[in-house]
C-alpha cells in the first residue's frame, strides 16, 4: 500500500518489516545491523510490548508509543490498520470464531482498537491519505460484526 502510494523507500521497508521483530522471526539487532538505525527506530516504534496486559492497555500503550514516535510512524500505523481492519472484516465475514481465535482477541476489542486507532491518527496527521478509507473501513466492519451479532442471537 505505501510502496502504490509512492512513498519513499524507507518508509516502504519500515512497513514491510514493522512486524518482524514483534513476531520473532527478525531480532533488534539483526534489523539495525541490516537495515540501519532509522529503520530500526521505526520498526521498534511501531512494534507493542508484548509483557503489557490486558490486551486494551497494550493497544493503547502502542497507539502512543506511535503517536510520539511522529508523522512517519502514523503513517505506517495508519497504513497497517487499513489492512487489518479490512483483514477482520473479511474474517467475520467467514467466520467470526476463527477471526477472533486468529486475532488472539474478541471482535469488539479490536474494533474498539482500531476506532480508538483511527482517532490517534486523526488528531496526529489530520491530513493523512488513509484517513477517509479508514473510517469507511471501519463503517463496513460496524456493519459485519452487527449482522454477526444479531444472527448469533437467534435461537
Amino acid at each position: 500500500m505505501l510502496q502504490r502510494l509512492e512513498f519513499d523507500e524507507g518508509l516502504v521497508a519500515v512497513g514491510l518489516l514493522h512486524d518482524s521483530v514483534e513476531r520473532g522471526t527478525l531480532s533488534e539487532s539483526e534489523l539495525r545491523s541490516e537495515m540501519g538505525e532509522s529503520i530500526r527506530w521505526l520498526v521498534m516504534a511501531l512494534s507493542e510490548d508484548p509483557t503489557i496486559e490486558p490486551f486494551d492497555e497494550r493497544k493503547a500503550a502502542l497507539r502512543d508509543q506511535v503517536a510520539v514516535a511522529g508523522v512517519r510512524a502514523v503513517t505506517v500505523f495508519a497504513a497497517d490498520k487499513l489492512s487489518d481492519i479490512a483483514g477482520l472484516r473479511r474474517g467475520i465475514e467467514t467466520s467470526p470464531k476463527a477471526a477472533e481465535a486468529r486475532m488472539g482477541a474478541s471482535v469488539a476489542s479490536m474494533a474498539g482498537h482500531y476506532r480508538d486507532s483511527v482517532r490517534m491518527i486523526a488528531a496526529v496527521r489530520p491530513g493523512s491519505v488513509f484517513l477517509s478509507a479508514l473510517r469507511l473501513e471501519l463503517e463496513r466492519l460496524d456493519s459485519v460484526a452487527a449482522a454477526q451479532s444479531a444472527a448469533a442471537s437467534l435461537p
